[in-house]
Order: C-alpha cells, then structure tokens, then sequence
C-alpha cells in the first residue's frame, strides 16, 4: 500500500510539471513580445531625454546667435538645428506611432493574459476535481483489491474444498462401481443357479413323466387283459354323476407336507390341481376310482396360494406367497413362463 501511495505522488509530481511546461509554453510569445514592449518604452524615453537635451542646445544656440555678432554662422546653425530638428520630429512621430501600437498590443496581451489566466484558474479548478475523483478512485481501487484477495483466498479455499469432494465423489462412485458389479455377478449367479434348478426340475418332470408312462402303459396293458364288463362300468360312472348333496367322502389322501392353499379342477379332465406351503403344484387322477398323483410342478420361491386352469386344461397358473406368477405345461409338466 505505501508502494502505491508514493507511485501516486509521483504521478501527480509529473503532471503538474508536465502541466506548468504546457501553460508556460503558451505564454511565452506573451512574455517575448512584453519585454520587447519594455525594451522599446526604455529606448523611447531615452530618445525622447536625447531630444530634450537638443533642443535645449539648440535653444541656447539660437540665444547665442541673437546676442553675438556672427550673422552667417548663426544662420547655418539655425538651418542645420532646423534640419535635424524636423528629423527628430519624424523620429519622434515614428516613435510615438510604435509605441502607441505597442500599448495596443500590450493592451491586447493583457486581455489575453488575463483571459488565460482565466482559463488557467478553471483547468486548475478541473485538475483539482479531477486529482479528488483520482483519490476516490485510487481509494476504491486499493478497498476492490482487498475484496479481490479476500475473493482469491476463499476461491482457493473453495477449490480445495471442491478438489477434495471431488476425491470423495470418485471413491464413492469407484465404492459404488464394486458394489454394482458385485451386485451384477450376484445377480449372474442367482439366474445360473435358477436356470439349474429349472433344468433339475425338468429333468425330474422328465423322469416322472416316463415313469408314468410307463405305468399308464403297463396299467393299459392290464386292463387289456382284464376288461370289465358293462355293468361295472356304469357302477363306476355313477358313482360321479348322482345329483344331491354327498353323503360321505369319495377320496382321502395327504396331498402337501402341510397347509393346502388352493385346489381347482381341470375343464376337460377328471383332474384336480392342488398348491400348498411346501412350495409344490400337484395335479391328482381322480377319473379311476382311486386318487393317484400324475404330476408334480416346481419352481415357486413361496408356498402357493392360488391355482388355476386355462380353458383348454393344457396350462395351469399359480401365484406364490414371493409376489410371483409362474405357468407350467399339463402334459410335460415343465415350467413355461416365470413372471416377478
């Protein structure tokens, strides 16, 4: 701050010399032609004391003249004294000519001073202004700068911040990064594990299938063998389409390792589909007299809580207790669609 006070004061040191060079340089055709004034008026009084002197020696001659004898003489001196007397008195008429054009002009000279002055006095007055407004300029440049190196330390002190939240913002988005791809391998990992339980299932389904078939086909085989008559047949049919109200039960069996959640019939067979807590679909024969499993569907996360057919008995839905709808096929018993 001292720096800068003492660069001011130089500065304003410079222009006010620079400023006295500039109006002194105005004035000095001014101040020129006064002294050649002075001069002139100097040289004058001592022409016009010269004069006076002469004419007083001539006046003293004239005396003498008139008083002495020489008449001849006299006369030459009265014609030379008259002679230069006419000189001096063109010289004085010149004279007074010149110096009454050197009051004119230093008439005009004056006027011009004082109007410079004039001027002078109001640059002054303006250079004064000025030299304030430069104070309250150089006031407010130094109070500026002050709020611009507070600014300038709070704008470090924010990039610092800004650098280290930065650093955090990329270790938790490196953090979050890790937890995504673990999350995505987890995730691989858990349909690699479903799509082997599918595949464990099928197979299973599989192999219960081709164990039914070949008991159905072993059973037909029997009943080849051993086909009952008509009368029989109509016994076994009746036992199925007598109207009214049951009068005891037909078929008794445990069908789930617990609670029993649902249980609907086929549309187009003699089949009973049941689903229950232990996470299983079970369709039951129950077109033979006697109630024998035919299949059983896996797959559910949760106990099932609802079963249903489609119209062509060929597709069974059921919705689990895991906010879960899955369909398997009647025939093959494998699951179809699997919907979250």
């Amino acid at each position: 701050m001292a720096k800068m006070q003492e660069n001011w004061r130089d500065i304003i040191a410079d222009r006010l010399r620079e400023r006295n060079k500039n109006e002194s340089a105005r004035f000095a055709d001014i101040i020129h032609y006064n002294n050649r004034l002075f001069d002139t008026a100097a040289k004058l009084r001592q022409e016009n004391l010269d004069l006076k002197i002469d004419r007083k020696i001539r006046d003293s001659v004239n005396v003498s003249g008139a008083g002495g004898g020489g008449t001849t003489f006299g006369t030459d001196v009265a014609t030379i004294t008259n002679a230069q007397i006419q000189s001096l008195e063109k010289k004085v008429l010149a004279q007074q000519e010149e110096l009454t054009d050197l009051h004119k002009r230093k008439g005009e000279h004056s006027q011009m001073v004082i109007t410079l002055n004039q001027k002078l006095t109001e640059l002054q007055r303006l250079l004064a202004e000025k030299e304030r407004a430069l104070a309250d300029q150089t006031a407010l440049c130094a109070s500026l700068k002050e709020e611009l190196d507070e600014m300038k330390a709070s704008h470090v002190t924010i990039k610092d911040e800004s650098l280290a939240s930065q650093l955090r913002a990329n270790t938790a988005e490196d953090k979050l990064r890790a937890v995504q791809d673990e999350n995505t391998k987890l995730l691989n990992l858990l349909m690699e594990y479903k799509s082997r339980d599918a595949e464990i299932m099928n197979k299973e389904n599989d192999k219960f299938v081709k164990e039914k078939k070949a008991r159905i086909e072993s059973e037909l085989e029997r009943a080849i063998r051993d086909i009952p008559g008509p009368s029989s047949i109509g016994a076994d049919l009746d036992r199925f389409d007598v109207d009214g109200l049951p009068e005891g039960v037909e078929f008794k069996f445990d069908a789930h390792d617990g609670e029993v959640n649902a249980v609907r019939w086929s549309p187009i067979e003699r089949i009973v589909a049941t689903g229950g807590a232990d996470r299983k679909v079970k369709l039951w024969d129950v077109g033979k007299g006697v109630c024998e499993q035919r299949g059983v569907l896996v797959g559910s996360n949760q106990g099932i809580n609802s079963v249903e057919f489609d119209t062509t008995g060929s597709m069974i839905l059921a919705a689990s207790n895991d906010s879960a709808s899955r369909m398997w096929s009647v025939v093959d018993h494998r699951l179809r669609v699997s919907v979250l």
